[in-house]
């Protein structure tokens, strides 16, 4: 007998039979990663009245494809009761130091629109895109793209393209971040303290096609960790008294993924040796010894490495790095040139995706290609998002893997050890504060994590501890 529901994870009750079967997470994986129009849609598409037979329709459509089947029941559905206890520790909250924090980012805010109304000469409304667009344009002289409607672009990756050349705009998009971490995270948080003083995120299988997990309400993976801010409001979350956090950081994974896929030899042998990937490819682009790699050279390369891994164009990578688009051109193709397996790898797998319309990860999760019936070539912007789907859809499978794993070997052998976070290639625990035990608790979680998958490269793990979250040290 079949248990069917439509999203098990919010329905979940410990109590319930192994064999429930997820109608949504199975939808979401047989339709190849397109968005979900909810039970009643499916329901319709299948032909099918009730969460039981649609069930029976999606077990038998899941027979023709084996690698999808494992992917449901032994990844997705396990999972979704990990998450469900995930989210039900939830994590504790400072709210005195969030509030001493919300005070210093409103003093920032009024400093900084004070800064800018110095600049403009007159009164300004900084929540007005239309104001904002007209002094910039017509007072400023930035030369301002206009959108459909004929107002001037003032959205973050318009005006960010000027910021070097008008100090104002870096007010400007200063200003909006402080709002946006004001708004978001100071006055939102504190208003979902539960009585224990924690924050419970609610996680989303289906809501990724490359099968990551998202956060939402709050949304914990997505602080802005880089600026001041987002570090301060980041280390109001904590563990309480008498225990400790620890977070493991999957280490440059996602490029020995693209090393384990493609089957590059020099970047095979850079993980083998336990090299800077980086400099590894900085002296490969620049034709210079390994030792004498700049900082700036370093730079360079790095943001080819993962540009290659999103799909990035040679005018995405002119932006990031500030140099012409022709300059930027020529080192995605000394990249090729340098790592030729790697370009076969995507010309084949393009090829592939084409033919078969649909492209997978090492574990067989689908993504389509053609998102029009009829369609019969791929252009350069879902070619963009493709290339990275492979790369970010196996990392987020594998870690899918060690939350599992986790879960059976030291979760349920351990009712004081808790998992609180995953911030895609970063899972964080509570747990506690015994520094005698530290050190071998480490050593296994990091184990199994590193050997839940084979890769044709040595996987690595780091990992941090410490009370708060935003201020963890390297455990060594």
């Amino acid at each position: 007998m079949i248990h069917a529901l439509w999203d098990l994870k919010s329905q979940f009750n410990p109590l319930l039979k192994t064999d429930a079967f997820d109608c949504m997470i199975a939808e979401f994986l047989l339709s190849d990663g397109r968005f979900l129009h909810g039970e009643q849609v499916a329901l319709t598409q299948y032909g099918v009245s009730t969460l039981d037979d649609l069930a029976e329709k999606q077990r038998d459509k899941f027979k023709e494809f084996e690698k999808l089947k494992n992917l449901f029941e032994q990844v997705e559905m396990p999972l979704a009761s990990i998450l469900w206890q995930m989210e039900k520790n939830g994590i504790v909250l400072d709210t005195v130091r969030l509030k001493i924090v919300g005070e210093e980012i409103e003093t920032a805010i009024h400093k900084t629109a004070e800064k800018i109304k110095e600049e403009v000469g007159y009164e300004i409304n900084l929540n007005s895109p239309i104001q904002i667009g007209n002094f910039l344009a017509e007072k400023a002289g930035v030369p301002l793209a206009k959108t459909k409607t004929g107002r001037f672009a003032t959205n973050e990756n318009e005006i960010a393209k000027f910021a070097d050349q008008f100090p104002i705009i870096q007010d400007l998009l200063t200003h909006r971040e402080l709002s946006k971490l004001r708004s978001t995270y100071v006055e939102s948080l504190i208003t979902k303290v539960d009585e224990e003083g924690r924050i419970h995120t609610t996680y989303n299988q289906v809501a990724v096609s490359t099968g990551r997990l998202s956060s939402s309400n709050p949304n914990m993976q997505n602080i802005p960790v880089t600026s001041e801010f987002g570090q301060k409001i980041k280390s109001c979350f904590m563990a309480p008294e008498g225990k400790t956090l620890i977070s493991f950081d999957y280490s440059q994974q996602e490029l020995r993924i693209l090393a384990h896929l493609t089957g590059e030899e020099k970047l095979i042998q850079a993980f083998n040796e336990g090299r800077d990937v980086h400099k590894t490819t900085a002296s490969l682009l620049f034709n210079i010894e390994y030792e004498q790699v700049t900082k700036d050279q370093r730079v360079v390369a790095k943001t080819i490495n993962f540009g290659i891994i999103y799909g990035m164009s040679s005018y995405g990578m002119s932006q990031g790095l500030t140099i012409p688009v022709e300059e930027a051109q020529a080192f995605i193709d000394t990249f090729y040139a340098t790592y030729p397996k790697i370009r076969s790898y995507y010309d084949s797998y393009i090829k592939q995706g084409q033919i078969n319309g649909y492209v997978e990860t090492l574990l067989g999760r689908r993504r389509y290609v053609f998102e029009y019936p009829g369609k019969k070539f791929i252009d350069n912007s879902m070619k963009r998002v493709l290339m990275n789907f492979p790369i970010q859809g196996t990392a987020a499978d594998l870690m899918k893997m060690a939350m599992i794993t986790l879960d059976k070997e030291i979760l349920t052998k351990n009712n004081d050890i808790k998992m609180l976070l995953q911030i895609h290639d970063d899972l964080v625990f509570e747990v506690p504060n015994n520094q005698e035990e530290l050190p071998a608790l480490i050593k296994k979680i990091k184990k199994i994590m590193c050997e839940v998958y084979p890769l044709v490269v040595p996987v690595e793990v780091d990992a941090k501890t410490g009370r708060r979250w935003g201020e963890m040290e390297k455990f060594n």
